[in-house]
């Protein structure tokens, strides 16, 4: 929990103590999840992106309609499984086709359609 904060005021005379709300900084950070893929300017976007910011950002909303949040590094897009790579359907990462030997998924159910992945965390 965190501590609350107090302000003590002296106003016309009359002793006023105003008291706000708790800061809590993972309540700021938290929040509905990105929504993957989503429509920017007739734009799909499968990942954050900095168009029109300096930092990272995503859409709350498929088709964006001015809900957005900054990108943390939990707010990765989910691989799609099963996917089709080169006419062979995957159930997991692999590291078919990788050109350092990483496991990858796509992100959608055809990649050669899309050409939008990811590298996998582990498995």
């Amino acid at each position: 929990m965190a501590p609350r904060l107090g302000l003590f005021l002296i106003w016309a005379g009359v002793p006023v103590f105003l008291q706000l709300h708790p800061v809590n900084g993972g309540l700021l950070l938290s929040g509905p999840p990105c929504a993957f893929p989503f429509t920017y300017r007739r734009k799909i976007y499968y990942k954050c992106t900095s168009v029109n910011s300096e930092r990272e950002w995503c859409s709350l909303d498929e088709d964006y309609v001015g809900r957005w949040k900054i990108c943390r590094k939990g707010d990765r897009p989910k691989c799609h499984f099963p996917f089709i790579y080169r006419d062979k359907r995957y159930f997991h990462c692999t590291t078919e086709g990788s050109a350092f030997g990483l496991a990858w998924c796509s992100l959608t159910e055809y990649f050669e359609r899309d050409f939008a992945w990811q590298y996998c965390d582990q498995y």
